[in-house]
């Protein structure tokens, strides 16, 4: 019943900053999560598409993702409640028909072949991409988890939704998101050469969540949790959020078992800000200690930490509950925090 979908977003979107259809199933506006932006009031990257016969919200600034159901929920209490009574009332002309589950088959099969069909190689098959892995110190043993691909906008294929939405023919270190079962949930694409913008992410199943190494973890030991998916690999048990949207986390592992890791940025507001959420949410969060200048994990490696010391260091410095909130007090740079 997508038409009842439609109907509603129709409704609802013209209280929304920037809102127009960009084609028949594909509406965007400025994001009423993040704002989208406070700098920018001509900024949109919140975007609804169609994914598997109804439409999913998508936030390429915050990365804020749901259902169209809890979007119109959380926006509209009124109209949802309207939206509900037309979509799943025993009268209504056109049936409701529940989502299929896909195949196991079908899982293994988009694993191994999804990412090579549309032009992906190992990175170690690169020699582009294992000079790049060499200047960044990746650890030898993560090399065979990477991919590369030598233009970019060939992962566009890897999803409909993404048509005529990625440019460029840059090469890219790809970095491959999988679900504990093994399924491909999205990738993060890391530029080789010096396009601006650096990194490229797509998520291919709007209903996982996007965690890198969230298929080889072992939840009975402590997970260190990074932002980005190269920091990751220098770290025992680790996963990353690709970005700083750590709130998702809540959902994936307890918080009691998790060491939370942001980047070394005491002067962000945004940062500090989540770094505040996250203890409030009862996780444990690194401090930095204010000798390391470094802004990440990468760097620090880079200037001459080895991952032993490093992991030695976070574990000293990790800290949780009202020790915590007063740490990140004297920690951060950012007035108010």
């Amino acid at each position: 019943m997508l038409w009842v979908d439609k109907k509603y977003l129709r409704l609802i979107s013209s209280r929304f900053r920037n809102a127009k259809w960009k084609d028949d199933n594909l509406l965007n506006h400025s994001c009423p999560y993040c704002g989208d932006s406070k700098k920018n009031q001509h900024k949109a990257r919140g975007y609804h598409f169609v994914y598997k016969d109804s439409f999913v919200y998508k936030c390429h600034n915050c990365g804020e993702s749901k259902g169209f159901v809890n979007f119109l929920k959380e926006q509209d209490s009124q109209l949802y409640k309207q939206y509900c009574m037309e979509k799943f009332d025993k009268k209504s002309k056109r049936k409701y028909e529940p989502l299929k589950r896909e195949s196991s088959k079908r899982i293994r099969t988009q694993k191994e072949d999804l990412l090579k069909k549309v032009g992906c190689i190992k990175a170690i098959d690169s020699q582009q991409a294992r000079d790049y892995l060499n200047i960044r110190n990746i650890p030898k043993d993560k090399w065979d988890d990477l991919f590369y691909i030598e233009h970019s906008q060939s992962l566009a294929s890897l999803d409909y939704k993404y048509k005529d939405r990625v440019f460029g023919t840059d090469p890219r270190l790809v970095f491959p998101f999988y679900s504990r079962q093994g399924q491909l949930v999205g990738i993060s694409g890391r530029a080789l050469n010096n396009n601006e913008l650096r990194y490229l992410t797509l998520k291919i199943d709007e209903t996982l969540p996007l965690i890198y190494g969230l298929r080889k973890v072992d939840f009975n030991n402590t997970v260190y949790v990074t932002e980005g998916p190269i920091d990751s690999l220098f770290l025992p048990n680790s996963i990353a959020v690709a970005g700083s949207d750590f709130t998702k986390l809540k959902n994936i592992v307890p918080a009691s078992q998790a060491v939370v890791v942001f980047d070394n940025e005491p002067r962000n507001p945004e940062i500090v800000k989540k770094m505040g959420q996250m203890i409030d949410d009862g996780f444990t969060i690194c401090m930095w200690p204010k000798s390391i200048v470094e802004k990440d994990i990468n760097d620090m490696v880079l200037s001459g930490l080895s991952s032993n010391v490093l992991l030695q260091m976070i574990d000293k410095n990790k800290v949780s509950g009202l020790e915590a909130r007063m740490a990140l007090s004297d920690w951060s740079k950012v007035s108010g925090s």
